[in-house]
């Protein structure tokens, strides 16, 4: 009877010692079979997480040996520990990220021609991707350009038929996305997405442009497949078994193609800023001065389109005419409906765009949601008895209710995309939000106003409005919008302002009145714009449209008659850019200037004593913006201050004359009307209220400079820190009026409008660059 062979077993205290041995004598078979099996002992003890290998270092300094062997299998089996010991333990993970020659090499393993070394070394780098030290560490040494690169090799191999596949409720943002295809193209996509979405703002630029933008339309192919699927669903879903699925989630590409494509340099500009403005004011620059001096921010304008047509304006609204000439207008915004996704808005004061996608990563390409990105409204009659008034009404198709986007849930999707055509048929206005978003050419157009009118950025609204019909109630608006009528006609009523106060942006609207009655007739002026005129409204002027019975107007198409289509460019005026904002960004950049002061105290210091001073005028200045409209205007400074060339210095230096003009009144206005006692009390009945007096001066922490921490920088206040600050002055009260009342006028004396243009333009700039990165993110997930 023959015995059954022992089979031999490695020690692990003999394994480091064998790889060592074999390694030495590589090229032996026998040696070259030892050192196989003591890299599968070492891996499965990584696997089972053995401590008597998990605590051990020494095996590091093989990896690199290992990863760039010659012998495949070795390189692999290498690939694999690295993977097994990332995945062991945090601090290895560490352990390993920090040792470049490991990541190197391990990047070198990626670029081998053999597939399973290629496999293997693209597993590891997605075990040491688990941690954001891995991830982090793979992207400052380039893991990022080769895993892009390696995918441009392969990635046709993805470009078929994909699937959606997700068990969690929703939209399928968390969905993993399904491939007719398994393997290494899979695991370099998901790799490349993994770090991609880790990269720093610096790390992505660092990404040459000609690689960013062909991986880009590969991802861009696979987004169009992936939203269609998501929006509309697909048979090919439901045969899940034909399909091999991928850690590759929805919301994680959305989130690539964002990142990779918010360069503002990148995007070609559609048309140049002279051609808006000669579209939009006139023919020549002259228009847009007197414009500027006659209207801007003070009463409505009509700014007629050529008495021939639209083709006088050459293509600058063609991307609208072009479509709708070849179908009805329901039909084309149809079309338009069913490829939107949502737009979720940033904040005002937001400046770092990563840190946004973190917020809003999760929803990122969901679909369109209800009040947020859409809205079906229609304005009806409540009653026309004449002792009531001729009272009327805002009613929604989704809810009779203008607060329906308070329901998260409440997505646009492919039914209800049909029941909003349905309501247009029943006099139900679409209204579009966030234009700017989803079109190139209206992206070009509300950025050129934005550079005209010195702000960071304009909003562009489309809104359909079926014949005889009215959507929006009567009301007016916290910013400037010019009204472009696009096709049909419709009738506008501008009334004169409710407040001299303009409204301001993220303030509350008053409610308007229900009742309209006689008294409105003499308040108001009618315009009726036909295709091609742009109507301006100043912020604070109510105002209402509809549609009227066509009579055979310039419409030709019968499926048309009687639909209007317009789009509103919305200047928002930020807080920082009015006149107040001007006046604390001058105030601020003087005051870091100043290398003495003008009041020397024994008992209180004099930084103390200037911290006061500084923050108690800026307390003033916010007062006098809550009182006088000129401190409320738009501050345009950095559009007029610097001409660009020979022919704008004409037009310019009026409007650059007038802005001039505008500050010496506003820092007169400060010297003359600031008082301490009425700022006190301000701050005294805040603290009271449990409010903080400078809530709405955070934005300042943008001005910060690089190695200031100057006191007067810190915006971020505490309701205890309000309450320390008011008891500081009210415990050095005499001294602190005198020192407020001499810095008053030592600012308002020795201020240089020039300096505070220079501040005023980098604080634009800032705010510009991040508008423009969020713009061209979801213009590229709006790619067809």
């Amino acid at each position: 009877m023959a015995r059954k062979q022992k089979r031999e077993t490695i020690k692990p205290q003999n394994v480091y010692p064998l790889i060592l041995a074999a390694l030495s004598n590589s090229e032996s078979s026998s040696s070259l079979t030892l050192l196989k099996k003591c890299l599968k002992k070492l891996h499965h003890s990584f696997l089972i997480r053995d401590p008597q290998f998990s605590n051990s270092s020494f095996f590091l300094l093989l990896l690199p040996i290992l990863l760039r062997s010659m012998f495949p299998e070795i390189a692999s089996l290498g690939a694999k520990i690295v993977g097994a010991a990332s995945l062991s333990s945090f601090e290895m993970n560490e352990v390993i990220a920090y040792d470049a020659a490991i990541v190197e090499s391990l990047l070198a393993a990626l670029l081998r021609r053999k597939k399973w070394v290629s496999d293997a070394a693209c597993n590891a780098v997605l075990d040491l991707s688990t941690t954001s030290i891995g991830r982090q560490r793979l992207c400052e040494l380039s893991a990022v350009e080769k895993l892009m690169s390696e995918f441009l090799l392969v990635a046709d191999c993805l470009m078929g038929t994909v699937s959606l596949h997700s068990t969690e409720k929703g939209y399928g943002n968390h969905a993993r996305i399904g491939f007719m295809i398994d393997g290494l193209p899979v695991l370099i996509l998901d790799a490349s997405i993994t770090l991609i979405n880790s990269c720093d703002i610096e790390q992505l630029e660092m990404i040459p442009v000609k690689l960013s933008e062909t991986f880009s339309s590969h991802l861009k192919q696979l987004w169009i497949k992936a939203r269609y699927q998501m929006l509309w669903g697909s048979d090919a879903g439901a045969v899940q078994d034909r399909y091999y699925y991928s850690n590759v989630k929805f919301h994680d590409l959305a989130e690539s193609i964002f990142r990779l494509c918010i360069d503002p340099g990148q995007h070609s500009t559609t048309y140049s800023l002279d051609v808006i403005k000669r579209n939009i004011f006139g023919p020549t620059n002259s228009y847009f001065e007197h414009f500027v001096l006659n209207y801007w921010e003070d009463s409505p304008s009509l700014l007629e389109g050529p008495s021939n047509g639209l083709n006088d304006h050459g293509d600058f609204f063609s991307f609208f005419f072009e479509p709708c000439s070849k179908g009805p207008i329901d039909s084309i915004l149809l079309s338009m409906l069913r490829t939107l996704i949502s737009c979720p808005p940033i904040a005002s004061d937001e400046l770092d765009i990563l840190s946004f996608l973190k917020e809003v990563k999760d929803g990122l390409g969901c679909p369109m949601v209800y009040g947020q990105d859409v809205r079906v409204l229609k304005t009806v009659d409540v009653t026309s008895d004449p002792s009531q008034g001729h009272l009327k009404r805002e009613v929604h198709f989704f809810g009779d209710t203008a607060d329906s986007s308070t329901n998260d849930s409440h997505f646009i999707d492919s039914c209800n995309i049909q029941k909003c055509m349905e309501a247009c048929k029943q006099g139900y206005t679409i209204a579009l939000r966030g234009m700017e978003f989803r079109s190139e050419k209206i992206a070009t157009i509300s950025d050129g106003l934005a550079v005209l009118f010195g702000q960071p950025s304009v909003g562009a609204n489309l809104y359909m409005t079926p014949p005889t019909s009215q959507g929006l109630v009567r009301h007016y608006d916290d910013h400037c919008v010019f009204v472009c009528q696009l096709l049909g006609v419709k009738l506008w009523t501008v009334f004169s302002k409710v407040a001299v106060l303009l409204p301001r942006l993220y303030e509350p609207l008053d409610n308007l009145p229900g009742t309209e009655d006689d008294s409105d007739a003499s308040q108001y002026k009618q315009f009726l714009l036909g295709e091609g005129d742009i109507l301006y409204i100043p912020r604070g002027c109510p105002h209402e449209a509809r549609t009227i019975t066509d009579d055979g107007g310039p419409l030709g198409n019968d499926c048309s008659t009687g639909y209007s289509l317009h789009l509103t460019l919305g200047i928002e005026v930020e807080p920082p850019f009015e006149w107040e904002g001007f006046s604390h960004v001058a105030l601020h950049c003087w005051y870091q200037n100043q290398q003495t002061t003008p009041l020397t105290v024994a008992d209180i210091s004099l930084d103390v004593l200037n911290v006061i001073s500084v923050k108690l005028l800026h307390i003033a200045i916010r007062l006098l913006g809550d009182r006088d409209p000129t401190f409320r205007k738009a501050c345009m400074v950095t559009a007029f201050s610097l001409p660009s060339n020979t022919t704008s210095k004409m037009w310019s230096h009026t409007l650059d004359m007038n802005q001039r003009t505008t500050f010496s009144y506003v820092t007169n206005t400060i010297d003359r009307e600031s008082k301490f006692l009425e700022v006190f009390k301000s701050i005294e009945a805040g603290v009271q209220n449990n409010e903080d007096p400078f809530e709405q001066m955070r934005w300042m922490q943008h001005l910060c400079q690089d190695g200031v921490t100057t006191k007067e920088l810190d915006w971020r206040q505490s309701s205890s820190k309000c309450t320390d600050f008011l008891l500081l002055c009210n415990g050095h009260r005499k001294e602190a009026e005198v020192a407020f009342t001499q810095l008053k006028s030592k600012f308002c004396r020795d201020i240089a409008y020039d300096d505070a243009c220079e501040n005023f333009r980098t604080l634009l700039e800032k705010y510009r660059k991040t508008r423009k990165q969020y713009m061209n993110g979801m213009l590229s997930l709006h790619c067809n």
